[in-house]
């Protein structure tokens, strides 16, 4: 983050300086108390369980430049003595999100906007390695895609940046019209219209009509990427609000379809990765990647369209997909004594846990195929439906041939999986009661060579089960 002075944050935010050096400056954005510091601005978010205004006394102790407050009253009674400096705001979060909008308007440079029901990160890593080749990129930093996270994300911007890559998650009705006025994306993405979150939004079309929303900052030069799988295309065109849109609003698909711009086929695996023709408008060219699932295809299409737009070689965007591993919990491969562990546990979505039962099969070795599932939250009145349908994508996967040997299911929304695999097949179930119990289920029929997929929503903490399964 450049510096900035503490009287400009205030006029940014519409706040009041209520104490400290108008002139000193500001070098960095926190909301966790516990990385407060020399130069710190710290934010107090009011959540559910803790109001962290509490913290602001041990902050400034800690050094830190400047607070936000909310509570008049309490800002009031620190100002005696209070070393620092406080902005007060009406309130806090908000005055986050401004000020990482205004800081945000002190770059020109290109924003790419990644949106989606699944598959947001992975694409989100593949463009910026693609970027970097030739850019100084910036792209999102763990989960940081979130009203607060995308926020944060911002001062993470620097004079020597010149591309940013950004996820932008929503759950709620309302929520992508605030990240765009933060991180002002001019070209964005859209990698499935899945049911993540559906039981707050309702529906496929309201999903999409809200992450389209994603294009509303558009320029002159915009550029919106859907997958166009499916039936995205239909979905895409009847619900983006593209009358919301300040720019161009040109839309490019992209995905294993032929009638997307950008499509990928012969797709081999080789048991440690696969391969695909990529077709662009000017040619083709053969890619290598070496993680597995369709879904990757189609991620790794939309980084190579990006880079063909933003003038990165083919030849070193090819590399770098080729060198591309996933981060931590969102497909890495653990090996124990033999046994491959598919840890997929950083969330899940009905899409994604078919995607990675599908990619489950592409492994090499002739050992079992274990997957452990558990709840895929927030999926409010369809739960049940939306379960006993990934029990129904289990029943046509056998049907073309690729057979579970285990299916382990954790969670009351789980068991309906298990119920209906139980009840229409000979794959061997096992329900469980908690995760400890799960992964005491997986060890007892684990042997070397297998391949287990642990998959779930994120509040389920099926990283316990890698955890206890990776255990020598």
């Amino acid at each position: 983050m450049k510096p900035i002075k503490i009287k400009n944050i205030a006029e940014a935010v519409s706040g009041t300086l209520v104490w400290g050096d108008g002139e000193a400056e500001v070098t960095s954005v926190v909301t966790d108390s516990r990385e407060a510091g020399a130069g710190v601005l710290f934010v107090p978010i009011i959540g559910e369980r803790v109001d962290a205004h509490r913290f602001i006394p041990e902050v400034l102790e800690k050094g830190a430049a400047c607070v936000f407050s909310s509570q008049a009253a309490d800002t009031e009674a620190y100002s005696h003595d209070a070393k620092g400096a406080c902005i007060y705001v009406k309130d806090t979060l908000r005055a986050l999100q401004d000020f990482a909008g205004w800081y945000r308007a002190q770059f020109a440079l290109p924003v790419i906007g990644i949106t989606g029901s699944v598959g947001k990160t992975t694409t989100k890593e593949m463009i910026g390695a693609v970027l970097e080749r030739k850019y100084e990129t910036l792209k999102t930093i763990r989960n940081l895609n979130s009203q607060i996270g995308v926020a944060l994300m911002m001062f993470h911007l620097e004079e020597t940046t010149e591309m940013a890559v950004f996820e932008m998650g929503i759950s709620m009705p309302g929520e992508m019209d605030r990240l765009v006025e933060i991180a002002k994306p001019s070209t964005a993405v859209m990698t499935n219209i899945g049911v993540s979150h559906i039981g707050n939004l309702g529906s496929r079309e309201n999903i999409c009509a809200e992450k389209g929303k994603i294009l509303m900052r558009f320029g002159k030069d915009g550029r919106l990427y859907v997958c166009g799988n499916g039936d995205l295309k239909e979905l895409s065109k009847a619900n983006i609000p593209y009358g919301k849109c300040q720019g161009n609003c040109e839309t490019i698909y992209y995905g294993t379809e032929k009638d997307c711009l950008y499509y990928g086929d012969n797709i081999h695996t080789d048991g440690t990765g696969q391969t695909f023709t990529f077709h662009y408008p000017e040619g083709e060219e053969d890619i290598e990647l070496s993680v597995m699932g369709a879904h990757n295809v189609n991620n790794a299409i939309v980084a190579l369209a990006l880079a063909l737009q933003y003038d990165v070689p083919l030849s070193e965007a090819k590399k770098a997909l080729k060198a591309y591993q996933p981060i931590a919990m969102r497909g890495v491969v653990k090996e124990v004594a033999g046994v491959h562990i598919i840890d997929d546990t950083y969330n899940a979505s009905p899409d994604s846990v078919n995607s990675n039962l599908d990619a489950l099969f592409d492994y090499s070795g002739k050992g079992k195929k274990v997957a452990v599932l558990a709840d895929v939250l927030e999926l409010g009145e369809r739960s049940r439906e939306l379960h006993e349908e990934m029990g129904a994508f289990i029943l046509a996967e056998m049907e073309k041939g690729k057979k579970l040997s285990l299916l382990v299911t954790v969670g009351e929304m789980a068991e309906y999986i298990s119920r209906y695999v139980a009840n229409r097949t000979d794959i061997p179930v096992i329900h469980c009661r908690d995760n400890k119990a799960a992964a005491e289920a997986v060890r007892k029929h684990m042997t070397a060579g297998d391949w287990i997929l642990v998959k779930g929503s994120r509040g389920m903490h099926m990283d316990e089960v890698v955890e206890q399964l990776t255990k020598e």
